[in-house]
């Protein structure tokens, strides 16, 4: 018995799979950088700029763990 695929499901599925992979990565990425950043300026003894990168950090550490809690509970609950 073949199933009958919608194509808007299909092209749905492809968007939003590229677009979670792109703010995902990007999240992560800005958590890498900041961290950086701020472990090169508290070296450097600049700590003002250390804690701003630090709270950058931080922010995109919360944005990346809820896009991920966000995918897996969308997974969870998908019937």
């Amino acid at each position: 018995m073949l199933a009958a695929i919608k194509v808007s499901d299909l092209f749905q599925v492809v968007w939003v799979s590229l677009l979670s992979g792109v703010v995902v990565t990007a999240a992560f990425s800005f958590v890498v950088l900041a961290t950086g950043r701020s472990a090169e300026a508290r070296r450097a003894g600049r700590t003002g700029s250390a804690s701003a990168y630090a709270g950058l950090a931080l922010v995109a550490l919360a944005v990346f763990l809820a896009v991920v809690v966000y995918g897996v509970h969308v997974l969870l609950t998908k019937s």
